[in-house]
């Protein structure tokens, strides 16, 4: 292979991953996780796993965010905004998980609107991910890494 072809095939690997990692808009729906062995999280199996848990996303615009579930359901989420203001900003939360094992935030953003959601949470042998419901198939869905407490 021509080296010219050789950078040209690795540009077209790298890309999509790239893409991935940083795009807005979500890599799957629902349908999408079913040979990644999904589950979807009940109530009580996210009361064990999310206090303390540091919960990492991007969000539909695009900013990457992250948090650490406290023990009294709050956090201090942190947002780097790149898909828009490009300055880095911070802002009080509050978490909970509802009773049919939905994991809720509030996050309090001082220059924007406050964004509030619910969503179920499905753990796959790939990770997690959240959508608003897993019972349908082209739901989308939104990667969350979780680390730390309960895994």
């Amino acid at each position: 292979m021509k080296p010219l072809a050789a950078q040209a095939l690795l540009a077209f690997s790298v890309v999509p991953a790239l893409a991935w990692g940083q795009a807005a808009a979500p890599a799957h729906v629902v349908r999408d996780l079913e040979s990644l062995q999904p589950h979807t999280l009940s109530a009580q199996e996210l009361q064990q796993l999310m206090p303390g848990a540091a919960v990492r996303r991007v969000n539909e615009k695009g900013n990457s965010q992250g948090w650490t579930n406290g023990a009294d359901g709050s956090f201090v989420a942190s947002s780097d905004n790149r898909a828009t203001s490009g300055r880095a900003s911070t802002a009080p939360g509050k978490w909970h998980i509802t009773d049919d094992g939905r994991y809720c935030v509030l996050i309090e953003w001082k220059h924007t609107d406050a964004e509030e959601w619910c969503r179920a949470v499905i753990k796959t042998s790939d990770g997690y991910y959240a959508a608003k419901s897993d019972r349908l198939g082209t739901e989308k869905v939104y990667r969350l890494e979780i680390t730390g407490a309960g895994r």
